[in-house]
């Protein structure tokens, strides 16, 4: 736990405020298939995964990012199978931000393989395509770089991820923005003076770690890559309470504190809700952030923390 902690607080420390051509999300182990395919139906016992939300980055502020993303899948397994099993699904992500906006929607492939000492190796892929728009507003029809680009570009696009968990961590590894490296599509259309898009990581890690009778402690932290630059790094605390209430806080780089509420509501279905106040530079034009996504119940919240003299569901295949 202790080197968990460590890890949080050195990133958190060193990572600087970037502007971020992939989305991000403060609930990243809420939406944790949209942001690595490999996370997608981990949990054996359910047939059916579904997460919707929506995000408002410096709410208010004039020219700020709107996020909405939905993900729906659906695992194969033959009968009695415990040890592999498949995922399929679809991915649906959408921001528009000032005066441009990019729709990304993928078809989801996931395979699943439960190694010795209940650790499960997976192993996923997104294949669709991105739309990048430009608002026809705020331009001068006249300047060479308008006229002479196009207001919509749309190129296929792949988004590869691993991903390794057991019953106390997990830890993933996804690839973004790796199809081409400008906006430019296949046919030498632009928008503007081409923008490079640089290949991007996505990685995270975790634990879970029993406190006590049905309470659960999972620090985690996820990193936002550009393959050149300086990263984006999220560091959350989470506590979850018999398996009903999830209470956190966390930190993006030094520029936004969050805090998370999570609640079940069903028996398999949970509302969370992000605040993010703004402690960087950006407080002074907008300081708040909020984000609010509703789905299957998600990673450590679906853990079972029983004592000693409990009998938890067998089998317990939940990662």
């Amino acid at each position: 736990m202790k080197h968990v902690v460590y890890i949080m607080v050195l990133l958190t420390c060193l990572s600087p405020l970037k502007a971020q051509q992939t989305l991000i999300y403060t609930q990243y182990t809420f939406n944790k298939a949209g942001l690595n395919p490999a996370a997608s139906g981990t949990d054996l016992n359910q047939e059916m995964y579904y997460v919707f939300g929506v995000g408002r980055p410096y709410y208010g502020l004039s020219g700020s990012p709107k996020q909405t993303f939905v993900n729906f899948s659906y695992t194969i397994r033959e009968p009695r199978s415990i040890s592999f099993w498949q995922n399929i699904g679809i991915y649906v992500e959408d921001e528009e931000s000032g005066l441009f906006s990019q729709n990304n929607f993928y078809a989801g492939y996931t395979m699943h393989r439960l190694l010795r000492k209940k650790i499960l190796f997976s192993w996923g892929i997104y294949a669709g395509f991105r739309r990048i728009g430009r608002s026809t507003g705020g331009f001068d029809s006249n300047d060479p770089a308008v006229s002479k680009t196009t207001d919509l570009l749309l190129y296929p696009d792949l988004l590869p991820g691993v991903r390794v968990a057991s019953q106390k961590f997990f830890a993933g590894l996804s690839l973004k923005q790796v199809s081409i490296t400008s906006l430019r599509d296949f046919k030498g259309r632009k928008i503007g003076s081409p923008s490079r898009l640089t290949p991007t990581l996505y990685a995270e890690y975790g634990q879970k770690i029993p406190l006590m009778a049905n309470v659960l402690f999972m620090p985690s932290v996820a990193v936002n890559a550009p393959i050149i630059g300086p990263p984006l790094i999220d560091a959350t605390a989470l506590f979850y309470l018999y398996n009903r209430v999830g209470l956190g806080v966390g930190m993006r780089g030094t520029s936004l504190v969050n805090g998370i509420l999570q609640i079940r509501f069903l028996k398999n279905l949970c509302a969370g809700f992000a605040y993010g106040y703004a402690v960087g530079n950006m407080r002074y034009a907008q300081s708040q952030t909020f984000e609010i996504m509703v789905g299957v119940t998600p990673v450590g919240m679906d853990v079972k923390v029983t004592g000693q003299h409990s009998i938890a569901r067998c089998p317990d295949l939940q990662f």
